[in-house]
């Protein structure tokens, strides 16, 4: 006879037994899913004990054996922690636990304004066909000379070495290192010494066409790129040698990983088996066959390095935007392939705007294997993106509470809701935005699960709103209010009905009834009579109109979208599309120059700044 299966408490390893839907369906675990979670985390639960999370100077009853800081000094310590860091008990039972000691508050940014930019489509003159960061460094001197003070960018994560490029900056190849398509070639260290002109003048050349050609980009910008390393290559700065050594293990080891793509493609997991695990013998002989490629990787690395820090040093505050995961195939899932549920996809149940639910084909991390490693990935993470950059925003925040996790190959109403240690992440979060002076805005837009608004409030961390017409007027104080997001319409969009009209050329479902609604809400505040047709004027007064309506409201941090400042009928994502939709692939109509001294940008900013 067949000895029966354990009964495993899923509710006390973090599976949430059942839900409500959007629709007040009342869902519980489907039986492939309960046994596939079991099987994981009964194994992977062994592997750490329970951190600790502590306040420097105020008492924590686990807080005594004896204490090894970060700095490798040790002390036998009797309920209190004297300083913030990543520090390791071994308690007086023997057991040895990670204490992250952070502060109670996370800094807060005063009250500001400022502009929401997708850097790709942002090209100025000098641009090679797409927006690079000399231009966000413009465009940061250019706000910040009218008053606005912030400015919050699309994610500049790194992306696989692939053609087809990768559009999405959403789906990364890595969210520690950067896109190096955003790098401004004429700017790289040792560019005066070679000739990029026949480059320089197709690059700019690509400006002419709306639809940005990731490609051609990476054709033009990989050649330049490697004209200058052939030039540099025998004499390395000094300052390239220091930061490489510094970023150590994790910046060999992504450049490996580029370097591999190249040779066998984006996708770790159809290499040759003995490249499959980053510690395979096969992968150092392989980086030591091909270590200029690997140092080239690593040189374009610290050039886009080079470049976002001097961005971000060029007046308005930087907020950097960090998404929510990575492509199955990417670096980060081949270096943290055994923290993560490779069997699962992070994704979302059905709701009224995606009534099938939504897959986001990205790996989740098993909490409990992250919290062995010490939560380093999401550490790496964050430090990383507060290097330079003086806030972030972390897209769908609720990753850090909980993650929708569906079966690879399964159906979305078999996935399961996994809880994460935040009081852990949240401490690894005030650590290092303390460290760095930066404040921390969450997503939290659409169903939050209750309590989560609190916790963010309590710790200082900022809502984000998107509210629109006279709704604005009910944010909270603690947030960052906005008109949409990269995957809203634009209210030109709505206002002209062109973004209706794109809905419904693709086939996407939408609700005709809610879009007449706020384009009244839109025409009444800004004095448009219903019959009145729309031109450019009856635009430019629904922007302004709303701008200044949202520069009343009680948000901490008001951003206005520069699709918007520059009359943008598309929005530059529509959910649940791939190719039926140009995402990500939409330049703005000008040169972001001439948008910003235009007078309808002039307008918006300078409404948004007299606050």
């Amino acid at each position: 006879m067949t000895a029966p299966s354990p009964v495993v408490d899923l509710a006390a390893l973090g599976v949430v037994p059942g839900y409500v839907d959007a629709f007040g369906v009342e869902r519980t675990l489907a039986d492939s899913t309960r046994r596939a979670l079991a099987d994981r985390f009964l194994r992977s639960s062994m592997l750490a004990t329970e951190p600790i999370v502590a306040t420097p100077g105020r008492h924590h009853p686990r807080l005594y054996g004896q204490l090894q800081y970060e700095d490798g000094t040790t002390s036998r310590v009797c309920g209190v922690v004297d300083r913030v860091g990543y520090h390791t008990l071994t308690a007086d039972d023997g057991t040895v636990h990670q204490v992250l000691a952070a502060e109670e508050y996370l800094p807060q940014p005063p009250r500001t304004s400022g502009l929401a930019v997708q850097l790709y489509a942002a090209r100025s003159r000098d641009s090679w066909g797409i927006g690079d960061f000399r231009d966000l460094a413009f465009i940061a001197r250019s706000v910040a000379a009218r008053g606005a003070g912030v400015l919050l960018v699309s994610p500049v994560h790194a992306m696989a070495p692939i053609c087809p490029a990768p559009n999405s900056p959403y789906s990364p190849a890595s969210r520690q290192w950067l896109n190096v398509l955003h790098i401004a070639p004429g700017d790289a260290p040792g560019a005066e010494r070679v000739n990029l002109s026949d480059l320089a003048a197709q690059g700019r050349s690509l400006n002419a066409n709306r639809r940005i050609d990731r490609d051609a980009v990476s054709r033009l910008k990989g050649e330049a790129l490697e004209r200058i390393w052939a030039a540099v290559r025998d004499e390395e700065p000094v300052e390239f040698r220091d930061w490489a050594t510094g970023h150590g293990d994790d910046l060999s080891s992504f450049a490996t990983w580029t370097v591999l793509a190249e040779t066998y493609g984006g996708d770790w997991r159809g290499w040759p088996t003995e490249f499959a695990h980053p510690l395979a013998p096969a992968v150092a002989a392989f980086a030591a066959q091909h270590a200029d490629r690997v140092r080239f990787h690593m040189w374009c690395q610290w050039v886009a390095d080079r470049q976002l820090a001097v961005a971000c040093r060029s007046g308005a505050t930087i907020c950097l935007d960090a998404a929510v995961g990575f492509d199955f195939g990417s670096a980060d899932a081949w270096l943290h392939q055994d923290l993560l549920a490779l069997n699962f996809e992070v994704g979302c149940p059905a709701d009224p705007w995606n009534r099938e639910g939504q897959r986001w084909t990205l790996p989740p991390f098993d909490p409990h294997a992250l919290a062995a490693a010490g939560f380093a990935p999401f550490r790496n993470l964050v430090r990383s993106a507060l290097r330079h950059a003086g806030a972030l925003r972390i897209d769908h925040v609720m990753q850090l509470w909980q993650l929708f996790w569906i079966p690879v190959g399964g159906r979305i109403t078999d996935g399961a809701y996994v809880r994460y240690p935040v009081d852990a992440l949240l401490a690894v979060l005030r650590i290092e935005a303390g460290r760095a002076g930066a404040w921390i805005v969450g997503e939290d837009i659409g169903t939050v699960a209750d309590g989560i608004r609190e916790t963010m409030a309590a710790i200082g961390m900022l809502g984000y709103r998107t509210e629109i017409a006279g709704r604005c007027a009910g944010n909270p104080e603690n947030t960052v209010g906005t008109t949409g997001t990269h995957d809203q319409a634009t209210i030109t969009g709505i206002l002209t009905g062109s973004d209706q009209r794109d809905m419904a050329r693709i086939g996407k479902a939408f609700d005709a009834t809610d879009i007449e609604q706020t384009r009244d809400q839109l025409r009444c505040q800004a004095g448009i009579e219903a019959s009145q047709p729309i031109g450019t004027n009856q635009i430019r007064a629904a922007i302004l109109a709303q701008y200044r309506q949202l520069a009343a409201c009680p948000s901490r941090v008001v951003l206005a979208t520069l699709d918007d400042a520059a009359g943008v009928t598309e929005r530059p994502n529509m959910p649940g599309t791939i190719d039926d939709y140009p995402n990500w692939r939409i330049g703005l109509p000008a040169p972001v120059e001439d948008l910003l001294n235009a007078p309808l940008a002039n307008d918006v900013i300078a409404a948004i700044s007299r606050r």
